[in-house]
C-alpha cells in the first residue's frame, strides 16, 4: 500500500512540474506580449496535448479548450493546407518622421515586391494567388530592440500602441527609427475541405467501452471511456471522463464538460 502511494505521489509531482513548465511557456508567448490568456481558446494536439489541456487551462484562466478531430496528425494537416510563404528583409535605418522616409521605403518595397513576384511565379502562383504583407522593424531611437508592425498609414501610431502593450509604456514624443522594411510573399494553395457532420443527438452512450478509477488531485473516482472515433457531432459529456483514440489520448477531469462540434472537434469548457 505505501509503495502504491508513493508511486501516486511521485507521478502526481511529475504532472504538477510538466504542467507548470508549460503553463510559462504558455505565459512567454502570451501574457509577456501583452495578450491576456483568458480572452483566448487553447488549441492541444499532440499525442499528449488532451492529457495536459484542462489542467493548463484551469491554471492560465482560460475557459475553453479545442481538441481538433486527429491531435496527432495536427501538423500533417497543417502541412497539407499551409501556403508557401517567402520573407524579404533589407535593413534601412531611417528616422520614421523624416521628410524623405515614406519615398525611401517605398522604394524599398518595390525592389522586395519585384523579386517576390518572380520567385512566386517561379513556383506556379499567378497573380490572382498571391498575397503580399508589408512590415516594419521600428525602434525608439537608442533602443537595442525593435517591434514588427503592419506598413499602413499611421505605422507611427501603431507603434507606440504595440510598444505600450509589449513592455507597459509608450513615449510619443521620442523619435522612431525604421530598422528594417520586410514583405512576406504569400502563395496560396488550394487547401482541403473539412466536411460538416449532421447532428446526432446529445448522448454518447455508443462511444463508451469501460468504466474504471482515475486518480484525480489524490483521490481515485469512477471515471467512463470513450472511443474518440465513436463519437459524433452533438454528442456531449461530463467529466471525469478518458477519451481514447489511435494518436491521443484526451483526459476530461470532473468539473468539466465537452461536446463534439460539426468538424468533430471536441470543445471542453469548465463547469457542469
Amino acid at each position: 500500500v505505501l509503495r502504491s502511494w508513493l508511486l501516486a505521489s511521485c507521478a502526481a509531482g511529475i504532472l504538477a512540474v510538466a504542467n507548470a513548465t508549460m503553463e510559462k511557456a504558455i505565459r512567454v508567448i502570451s501574457v509577456e506580449r501583452g495578450h491576456d490568456p483568458r480572452d483566448f481558446t487553447l488549441v492541444a494536439f499532440g499525442g499528449a496535448g488532451g492529457l495536459h489541456a484542462c489542467a493548463l487551462a484551469a491554471l492560465l484562466g482560460i475557459r475553453r479548450v479545442l481538441l481538433p478531430k486527429f491531435p496527432g496528425a495536427l501538423s500533417a494537416l497543417g502541412l497539407l493546407r499551409s501556403d508557401v510563404v517567402k520573407d524579404y528583409v533589407q535593413t534601412v535605418m531611417v528616422q520614421a518622421a523624416e521628410g524623405e522616409a515614406s519615398l525611401l521605403l517605398d522604394r524599398r518595397f518595390r525592389e522586395l515586391e519585384r523579386q517576390a513576384r518572380v520567385a512566386l511565379r517561379q513556383e506556379g502562383f499567378l497573380p490572382p494567388r498571391q498575397v503580399l504583407e508589408w512590415a516594419l522593424d521600428l525602434r525608439y531611437r537608442g533602443q537595442a530592440y525593435e517591434l514588427t508592425v503592419p506598413y499602413t498609414s499611421d505605422f507611427i501610431r501603431a507603434f507606440h500602441r504595440a510598444h505600450e502593450r509589449r513592455y507597459g509604456y509608450a513615449d510619443p514624443a521620442r523619435p522612431v527609427e525604421v530598422v528594417n522594411v520586410r514583405l512576406r510573399a504569400i502563395g496560396l494553395v488550394e487547401k482541403p475541405a473539412l466536411a460538416r457532420q449532421p447532428h446526432a443527438g446529445s448522448s454518447p452512450k455508443t462511444a463508451r467501452y469501460r468504466r474504471a478509477r482515475v486518480r484525480f488531485d489524490g483521490a481515485g473516482v469512477q471515471t467512463d471511456f470513450y472511443l474518440r472515433e465513436r463519437l459524433k457531432h452533438g454528442n456531449r459529456l461530463r467529466g471525469p471522463a478518458v477519451i481514447a483514440e489511435y494518436s491521443a489520448t484526451t483526459l476530461l477531469p470532473p468539473g468539466w464538460r465537452a461536446r463534439v462540434d460539426a468538424y468533430e472537434n471536441l470543445l471542453l469548457e469548465p463547469g457542469r
